[in-house]
């Protein structure tokens, strides 16, 4: 998957319409399936995103790695790396997993996750991705 590709189909799946266009910067983390993108946004926006997409809503932190599973599988990359956020403790936090249809792709394809962070105090959002195999 190249960047192109991401930030289109990341573009489909946060946005009703074209009038809520997101300045994405998005990138793959290394060769995985795996890819974020990084944007600007306000509060009421990612509550859209959240309820639209149906995703659960949880506080971020390392101390309970199970409540963000990418950790997990993972690691420590793309909206959990240092490069994003200083700290991802406390930040607003959503999730949704299993290959759900709220994440299948007008080409076909379908994210296997969706792990939405949002720092309120400097409105930057990083969303995460995961291609679902087959």
């Amino acid at each position: 998957m190249n960047r192109d590709s991401l930030t289109a189909n990341v573009t489909e799946v946060l946005v009703a319409s074209d009038e809520d266009r997101l300045e994405l910067s998005c990138k793959m983390v290394d060769t995985t399936r795996t890819g974020y993108c990084i944007f600007v946004t306000h509060q009421e926006l990612i509550e859209q995103v959240a309820s639209k997409l149906g995703l659960d809503f949880r506080t971020a932190s390392l101390e309970l790695p199970g409540n963000l599973p990418p950790l997990g599988s993972e690691g420590m990359v793309g909206c959990l790396s240092a490069g994003v956020f200083d700290s991802i403790e406390g930040l607003l936090a959503y999730w949704v997993g299993g290959r759900p249809a709220q994440l299948s792709l007008s080409d076909g394809g379908q994210f296997e996750y969706l792990l939405l962070l949002y720092n309120s105090s400097t409105e930057l959002a990083c969303v995460q991705v995961s291609y679902a195999f087959g």
